[in-house]
């Protein structure tokens, strides 16, 4: 069960990471008007990729791969296409679906 000062926690980051995408958003809509353009459903855009960017920095994590798992368990209902990333993959390759499961290159079979 969770704790409600955990839930409550939860919550605002949650209320926090709505309005930094929303303005992210935004920002991205002026830069690039024709940016939604290019972008293949199941992926992530590249507000959300600059948005999740903050947050990793914000939280202070530097592992790729223990972020990605948060991220995964606790916002795939605000990202759906951070599920099934992979953390070799970097975030624009995640963009422009150059990571279809194959190897990255430079890795050990």
């Amino acid at each position: 069960m969770a704790q409600p000062t955990h839930t409550q926690l939860l919550a605002q980051t949650e209320e926090a990471l709505t309005i930094l995408y929303c303005l992210v958003h935004d920002a991205c809509s002026l830069l690039n008007p024709n940016g939604r353009r290019y972008e293949l459903p199941n992926r992530l855009s590249e507000s959300e990729i600059i948005a999740l960017t903050l947050l990793q920095q914000l939280w202070g994590v530097e592992s790729e791969r223990s972020f990605l798992r948060d991220t995964q368990r606790f916002f795939s209902h605000l990202f759906p296409g951070v599920v099934g990333l992979h953390p070799r993959c970097t975030a624009g390759c995640a963009s422009s679906g150059a990571y279809n499961g194959a190897s990255a290159p430079g890795d050990r079979l």
